[in-house]
């Protein structure tokens, strides 16, 4: 046998026998309960999967759209899948033999008393293949393919808070609009009180200090507009800049908040949010592509064996062309590196203990924030119905105070203290249901919303 078949042969072998020093991957396991301790919305068998099913809203939904079309962040966790995916190619270009062509040639002249003419022409094919003997190459393209993955959970993770902070500056521009009408209203009641405090002071039925009373009440309700109408202009901007927009001029055609139904929302099981939540199957997926790299990293510990074929045709050109062909295999190994090998293994395998952590951790957060989400939703709820009667009470109390004020019953302390409380308390009722939507907006999102059946 000669030496380069037992070359060939070696080499044939050693891909027969190429092992991987990849660690087997297993997901780490997380203590994760079998229901929620939190009291658990019903499950309904119509339980909303994406963001237009949860408010059936037509101007959100054309909102929705407008920010996945035109929103830079997420175009920018876009254009990362891409870079992922032209760092798997290249991983991949490893697998697959490099070929090479070179051509040349040259002519030349001399005069010298005669004529002399020469001319020379060759081409030259080079291929060459790295024997993947310890499955370092094929852990490359493990551990790349792993990343596109990531990264495509990370797009999914950007779209789902960009459709959940679009939803929710969308009901709080609304919330923002009903309190101003409350706030506006209530400024119409107590400049008319106003007027009638000023004719009983006229007619000597009431002091001037009711007259101060009701003048400070008044002014105290006018400095709430514009505040309310700052935070109207914020809110619409930071909306705008979801959609892509300048702030200028944007505004919502939709005017109240009171309209709405509040979704119910299936939780479903805690298991569940390892396969619906982007996050946490983006953090697997940088776990695996980390396991992926020790077996790299070991691989390059170990000999390397290379391929190579060469194959040069002569005068090809201009005729009597020659050929040589030659095949050559080489095996290289780091003799000394002062330990940077084994450096790289340890930091592969510490990144990878590192990743388990932060998987950890994240499942565990999901959990947490689905539980805390599910107790907002049954907060708000019961906030909601108590401050429902609150605003009942207090709009009786305000007519029955005025009344009795007009009558000469009561002073004009009772009328302005059910006057505030009346106020307060069909604020508070506003954003009480702002509240419940933003739980509602809240668990959505926590479950890992536009999922798809299991």
């Amino acid at each position: 046998m000669t030496y380069m078949k037992r070359v060939v042969a070696v080499a044939v072998l050693g891909v027969l026998a190429g092992c991987s020093l990849t660690p087997q991957y297993d997901r780490p396991k997380s203590d994760l309960p079998e229901s929620w301790s939190a009291q658990k919305v019903a499950a309904t068998s119509n339980a909303p999967s994406e963001w237009n099913d949860l408010f059936k809203d037509a101007e959100l939904e054309q909102l929705m759209a407008e920010a996945l079309a035109a929103n830079h962040d997420l175009a920018a966790a876009t254009i990362r899948i891409e870079q992922a995916k032209a760092t798997a190619k290249m991983a991949s270009s490893r697998l697959v033999p490099y070929a090479s062509m070179s051509v040349g040639g040259s002519r030349t002249k001399e005069l010298n008393g005669a004529r002399s003419l020469s001319s020379s022409d060759d081409s030259q094919l080079s291929v060459s293949y790295e024997l993947d003997l310890w499955g370092g190459n094929r852990a490359n393209v493990q551990a790349a393919a792993a990343r596109v993955a990531a990264r495509e959970f990370d797009m999914q993770t950007t779209r789902l808070v960009l459709q959940a902070d679009v939803a929710s500056y969308y009901f709080q521009t609304l919330a923002l609009k009903d309190r101003l009408t409350i706030a506006q209203k209530n400024l119409e009641a107590a400049r008319s009180l106003m007027s009638l405090v000023e004719v009983r002071y006229n007619k000597g039925a009431a002091s001037g200090l009711d007259v101060a009373q009701q003048r400070t009440a008044l002014l105290s309700i006018e400095a709430e507009v514009p505040e309310l109408q700052q935070s109207l202009t914020e809110t619409q901007s930071a909306l705008a800049l979801l959609l892509g927009r300048v702030p200028q001029d944007f505004t919502i055609r939709t005017e109240t908040l009171a309209d709405l139904q509040p979704p119910s929302i299936a939780a479903r099981q805690p298991g569940d949010l390892l396969q619906r939540r982007p996050d946490v199957r983006a953090a697997e997926a940088d776990l695996v592509a980390a396991n992926a790299d020790v077996g790299v990293a070991r691989a390059a510990l170990y000999p390397s064996m290379e391929l190579s074929a060469t194959g040069v045709v002569t005068n090809w050109i201009t005729g009597g062309s020659s050929s040589v062909a030659a095949l050559a295999a080489s095996l290289s190994q780091v003799l000394f590196d002062g330990g940077e090998l084994r450096g790289q293994v340890q930091l592969a395998d510490a990144s990878r203990r590192e990743l388990v952590e932060t998987y950890l951790q994240t499942v565990l957060t999901s959990v947490k924030e689905v539980n805390d989400s599910l107790s907002a939703v049954s907060t708000a709820e019961r906030r909601t119905s108590l401050l429902t009667q609150t605003v009942e009470q207090a709009q009786l109390a305000l007519r029955l105070a005025t009344t009795r004020y007009q009558a000469g019953s009561d002073d004009l302390l009772t009328v302005l203290e059910s006057q505030t409380s009346q106020l307060n308390a069909e604020d508070s009722l506003v954003q009480a249901k702002l509240a419940r939507v933003n739980a509602s907006i809240t668990l959505f999102k926590a479950l890992g919303g536009g999922w798809e059946a299991i």
